[in-house]
């Protein structure tokens, strides 16, 4: 609540009195002596954590009573508006406001008298959401997302940053390494924010991570020419990045300028409508489906149309796959500059059958001879009655070429080089999941980063992310692996939704390391 007369309530202490000759005679009475202990001169709060303070109002009048009153400004903006967080003498309050330095006061008022004080503390808020698992979820036919970090879980932050969740069912949990925003408070503009791609059935955020505020919506993501809104998925690369709306690509390069500055403008070229599965590294270009023409294609930044495979002598299959539509993408990383392998799962629009595609991705690679030439390796039917024909979610392996899959409350891995499926134990030899629980999502999250000018910096990270639900609730193991197996003892949360995605951030996270 923001209250302007506070300001005038703020004066109060400052005001003058004109200097007159008194010649009254008066009987003086001591003043009532109060003295305020609790309060510290200077608190530091993470972003959207509770501050809790218990002030105690000592009075010589024992009989004395006070309203009270707790109040906040932004040091780093005096135009703001004072807020209001509490008319209670304890304060016990939720943090939501952006990063800065700010001055908490807390006023008291003498019921009697009606003379108010004021006691004053430096305020910093800070963050910890800059790292940490996210989820992206559906609740009650919304979209919001949960945090979990060192034990800690703070769940539905649109809702109670924003006040309100996303309208319709998630769609998309993307990242932005750089985003450039206008801050018109403060008349500058504001680079390198590290922001999250939120998209949902109806709408699009695109929210900074530090303290979940959001710079930018679907409209303020064009120029002049906006299309009809239907979010479906959004990349993000070294090279190109690109938004999949309504079946249209999107897209975006550095080159440019900042993003934020500059915007969305038109689509690729070409009669082709995308699926919204896809994969990609963190470099190279994005192994997409084109459901019209029933292919396989790729978008890269020097050309302004999708750009379509083409057979040669060594092509071993077909281009067109007309009767199938793609259910799961994943990419085998062997390399930052490598297009390294892909893996697709196609599933047959009739009888539902499925197939694994092998694809060797140096195809994608413009400085390679076999450049955009059809390098399908191998077509692999999924036999009838087999655990990988009964999978209802997916996740590749960073590392190996294993293809995590769930089925009902068991976890398994497809061994791509002797196609083969195997169920996924811990070390001890008890299941991945505790019986009853249905396995809805799997990530395999790697993050690898060290500072060559700091060796003392690093970012280490290599957990598989296994979550379990109904669609009312849901359980998050993060698992440590070893080999084909999986450590005892995961890291484990709870929350409330339906997850869709999840991703892992940092502050050393960079576009190089996303893996879609």
């Amino acid at each position: 609540m923001k209250l302007a007369y506070l300001f005038i309530i703020a004066l109060i202490p400052c005001l003058c009195f004109s200097c007159y000759d008194d010649k009254g005679n008066y009987d003086y009475h001591d003043l009532n002596q109060v003295e305020i202990s609790g309060i510290d001169s200077a608190y530091v709060v993470n972003f959207m954590e509770k501050l809790e303070i218990h002030p105690i109002i000592k009075s010589a009048d024992k009989e004395k009573s006070y309203d009270c009153m707790w109040m906040c400004l932004d040091k780093e903006n005096l135009r703001k508006k004072i807020d209001t967080l509490s008319f209670e003498q304890d304060l016990n309050c939720t943090i939501s406001f952006a990063l800065s330095s700010y001055q908490l006061i807390f006023a008291y008022r003498d019921k009697e008298t009606d003379i108010t004080k004021y006691v004053y503390s430096n305020l910093s808020v800070e963050s910890e959401y800059s790292r940490g698992w996210y989820i992206l979820k559906e609740d009650n036919g919304k979209s919001d997302i949960d945090y979990f970090w060192g034990g800690k879980h703070n769940e539905n932050l649109l809702l109670k940053v924003h006040g309100q969740a996303m309208q319709g069912r998630p769609k998309s949990l993307g990242f932005i390494e750089n985003y450039a925003w206008m801050d018109e408070i403060k008349g500058e503009m504001t680079q390198n924010n590290k922001c999250f791609f939120l998209a949902s059935e109806q709408e699009v955020r695109v929210v900074r991570v530090s303290d979940m505020k959001q710079l930018a919506d679907f409209n303020s993501l064009f120029y002049e020419t906006v299309p009809p809104i239907v979010p479906q998925k959004w990349y993000e690369g070294s090279e190109e990045s690109g938004l999949i709306n309504n079946g249209k690509l999107y897209p975006y390069t550095i080159r440019n300028g900042a993003f934020g500055i500059a915007k969305l403008e038109f689509p690729k070229e070409g009669d082709y409508e995308l699926s919204e599965v896809f994969t990609k590294n963190g470099t190279m270009s994005p192994l997409l489906f084109d459901k019209k023409s029933g292919q396989f294609c790729t978008a890269d930044r020097n050309n302004a149309s999708i750009m379509y495979f083409e057979n040669d002598e060594n092509s071993e299959h077909p281009l067109a796959y007309p009767d199938m539509e793609p259910i799961y993408a994943g990419f085998l990383d062997e390399g930052m500059w490598e297009g390294g392998k892909g893996y697709v799962m196609m599933q047959n629009k009739k009888d539902r059958s499925r197939s694994l595609f092998y694809f060797d991705l140096n195809c994608m690679v413009n400085y390679y001879d076999d450049y955009m030439k059809n390098r399908i390796l191998d077509i692999h039917p999924v036999a009838v009655g087999s655990k990988l024909a009964d999978a209802t979610c997916y996740g590749m392996n960073r590392k190996f070429q294993m293809l995590y899959f769930g089925v009902n409350d068991k976890l398994y891995y497809y061994d791509f080089q002797n196609k083969r499926e195997f169920e996924v134990i811990r070390e001890s030899g008890q299941a991945a999941v505790p019986t009853g629980e249905k396995i809805i999502l799997i990530k395999h999250w790697i993050m690898d980063y060290s500072d060559y000018m700091d060796p003392s910096i690093s970012e280490k990270v290599n957990k598989l992310a296994v979550v379990t639900g109904d669609g009312n609730r849901y359980k998050l193991y993060l698992f440590e692996t070893t080999s084909n197996k999986l450590k005892d003892s995961p890291e484990t949360y709870e929350g409330i939704g339906k997850p869709s995605e999840i991703m892992f951030m940092s502050p050393y996270m960079s576009n190089v390391y996303i893996c879609y």
